[in-house]
């Protein structure tokens, strides 16, 4: 088996790296799946362009060393799980409905530190990674308070189209230069910012759920809005 090697989009130090699924495989994302990233929709020069490549792992990529994966896994994937699982049941309820509104027995600051790994794994600027504040959030599961320039927003959809877009700074016409990341995988689309608004109005915010502490387990009503995904655009919504 081939080993692959690199520099860990969380911690930052050169080791083996395993296989992160973005989000966690049992959130839904279990089966292979087809990929276009970058080379695939910009370049057209490049043999690569208009095609995509098989993941059979589902979605995700070698970018987390087998300590992060490992802890993470261990300290708040499965929350995050049980968050997507009843996210999926709340949508299918109200499907058609733009506003999905619906009450989530959760654990918060679990469910929010794996949208952030989720983040660092998507990015492959090495921007996040750099931030010291934020990776120590991450990798102290006790820590609460992530840093007050990044707010996580969240939106439910169905679209089959996932994107899963690391740190980028995007001219939007309306918000003028922007500090955006964009994950979404049925039911939930993720959108991280740094100091900057989100892309939609009405995205919910859910950076509060940082300010809870570690395996508190609370009912929490959230509603979101619908949107639906058809490009690869990071912001863009049909």
């Amino acid at each position: 088996m081939k080993i692959i090697e690199g520099n860990c989009s969380l911690c930052g130090e050169f080791k083996k790296l395993s296989f992160e699924h973005v989000p966690p495989a049992a959130a839904f994302n279990n089966s292979p799946i087809f990929i276009q990233g970058y080379e695939h929709l910009t370049d057209e020069n490049s043999y690569l362009y208009g095609k995509k490549k098989k993941s059979n792992k589902g979605f995700g990529g070698y970018t987390l060393c087998e300590s992060c994966n490992n802890n993470t896994g261990d300290w708040y994937a499965r929350d995050f799980v049980e968050f997507a699982i009843q996210g999926m049941e709340i949508i299918k309820k109200k499907e058609l409905q733009y506003d999905i509104k619906g009450t989530y027995t959760i654990k918060p600051l679990n469910v929010i530190k794996q949208i952030l790994t989720m983040f660092m794994s998507a990015d492959k600027s090495g921007h996040l990674q750099s931030q010291k504040d934020l990776v120590e959030f991450i990798l102290n599961k006790e820590s609460i308070g992530m840093p007050e320039r990044y707010k996580v927003y969240l939106y439910s959809t169905l679209s089959p189209f996932k994107r899963m877009m690391g740190y980028s700074i995007v001219y939007d016409p309306k918000l003028g230069i922007q500090k955006w990341s964009e994950i979404n995988f049925q039911p939930f689309g993720y959108f991280l910012t740094e100091e900057s608004k989100p892309a939609h109005e009405h995205m919910c915010d859910i950076s509060t759920f940082d300010s809870i502490n570690y395996d508190k387990k609370l009912s929490v009503e959230i509603s979101t809005a619908y949107l639906s995904v058809n490009s690869p655009e990071i912001g863009f919504y049909g």
